[in-house]
């Protein structure tokens, strides 16, 4: 989910070798029989030399994931659990790269679960490529989770990034409502008050003056994450395309006339590069998810107590202040061997007050589990957000965070529009002409595949 990440083409257009790899895989090995639901509890014993306790196997899951934060998480609460509800219980977490982990994970379901894991976190933006061809190779968490009574204690719009025709088939990880992340040590010393700073048109002005040789205020913000702000997305609820329309243009113009017009702005040089130029103050303020802390804390330690959050400025007064960005689901994958032991971690780990809140503590996301947001672990002083309650920033915009629309194609328009991002940036391509590529390629594979 880091925003830094740009899905090329080329990662796409693997996908024929991955059907081809997925097929070499698949005449190699036995195909594992799908788990469709938890094996049912057994029998009680009636004799008493029945009564005696069998010696359990040990379960061993494999989970993989791309995000390392994700990973200290999933870890730490498999020592509780192991100590709580299962001693012969062993989770090995692998962290893979982004795009490593989620083609090799396409593979392994398209050759019929050889080689898979257990559980998987799927990103939002890439999710939406194993819905195509109709079966992802995943659990429908449905009715497990309206059993289970967690239905209606997830919030709706992160899940239906997991949901398709019906079916869930994750549990997000994260509310991912968006902030602006700025160095307060600064804008309080050029004495800027932020409070009264609440829309873009106030905003700009004010903080011209804290440019300077090259330092500036903004990197450029992730388009899809101002478009969202602005009412827009890259899809419409229907599933159409919505990535040419004139919103979208209009503000991918606004995030280029941060540089070209206002001269507050510039892109950044992503990577370790860009954490470097952070620590540097050449960047000020950063539009970003509540993830986003997280990264701060990783990758600038040095810079605790500099740092505040607030609400993103409104384009219009009394318009939206936040956005949402990004989203991962953990799913649970039905060629499985233990897909009971994997939905009961799944409930411990992902389903439960103690394991958000262990998740905010670790790793900043604030909970998507309606039960846990009112935490007071949640609501504490941030010393690296110089005492700031982020928790309580995250809890009053979580619930106005606009829709963010799932597609089959999400992951191919996301790829089509990746290569053209420095053509854009550098003034080599016109939004509206980028854009309307994307979007006709697009709509043409929707209308073949239809």
């Amino acid at each position: 989910m880091n925003p830094k990440t740009r899905i090329l083409r080329r990662t796409f257009l693997k996908g024929s070798a991955l059907a081809g790899a997925a097929l070499l895989l698949a005449a190699c090995a036995p195909k594992a029989e799908p788990t469709k639901e938890p094996a049912a509890p057994t029998a009680a014993p009636t004799k008493a030399e029945d009564a005696q306790p069998a010696a359990k196997e040990p379960v061993t899951l494999e989970l993989w994931t791309f995000v390392n934060t994700h990973a200290r998480w999933f870890r730490s609460m498999a020592e509780d659990y192991v100590a709580e509800k299962n001693p012969d219980f062993v989770l090995n977490v692998s962290e893979i790269a982004y795009s490593d982990m989620h083609d090799k994970t396409q593979i392994a379901l398209q050759a019929g679960g050889v080689g898979a894991p257990d559980l998987v976190d799927l990103e939002q933006g890439r999710f939406g490529g194993f819905l195509r061809g109709g079966d992802p190779g995943l659990i429908d968490l449905t009715d497990w989770l309206k059993q289970g009574g967690y239905w209606d204690k997830l919030v709706a719009t992160r899940q239906a990034l997991y949901s398709y025709q019906g079916k869930t088939y994750g549990v997000e990880h994260a509310l991912c409502p968006v902030v602006l992340y700025y160095r307060a040590d600064l804008f309080e010393g050029a004495g800027i008050d932020v409070t009264k700073l609440t829309t873009w048109d106030e905003w700009i002005p004010a903080v011209k003056q804290l440019v300077k040789d090259d330092v500036v205020v903004h990197n450029f913000p992730p388009h899809e994450v101002l478009l969202r702000q602005a009412g827009g997305d890259y899809f419409d609820a229907d599933g159409n395309v919505t990535l040419d329309h004139q919103l979208s243009i209009d503000t991918m113009q606004w995030i280029l006339d941060l540089r070209d017009r206002h001269g507050i702005g510039r892109q950044d040089p992503g990577g370790d590069s860009w954490w470097a130029a952070v620590k540097e103050g050449k960047f000020l303020a950063v539009v970003g998810a509540d993830w986003y802390a997280g990264f701060f804390k990783d990758n600038c330690p040095e810079l605790a107590g500099k740092w505040k959050a607030m609400p993103i400025p409104a384009f219009t007064a009394g318009g939206l202040r936040t956005s949402c960005h990004g989203g991962t689901g953990n799913c649970i994958v039905k060629y499985s061997k233990h897909v009971e032991e994997a939905w009961n971690y799944l409930q411990y780990s992902m389903l439960s007050v103690e394991g958000n809140v262990r998740r905010f503590e670790l790793t900043s996301l604030f909970p998507p589990f309606i039960p846990a947001m009112e935490d007071p672990r949640l609501h504490k002083a941030d010393e690296y957000f110089s005492g700031q309650d982020l928790g309580a920033l995250f809890a009053e915009l979580g619930p106005s965070s606009p829709a963010q629309y799932q597609s089959p194609y999400r992951s191919e328009l996301n790829s089509e529009v990746g290569v053209l991002w420095q053509d854009i940036y550098d003034g080599n391509t016109a939004p509206a002409e980028a854009f309307r590529q994307v979007s006709e390629t697009i709509r043409k594979t929707m209308s073949e595949e239809a």
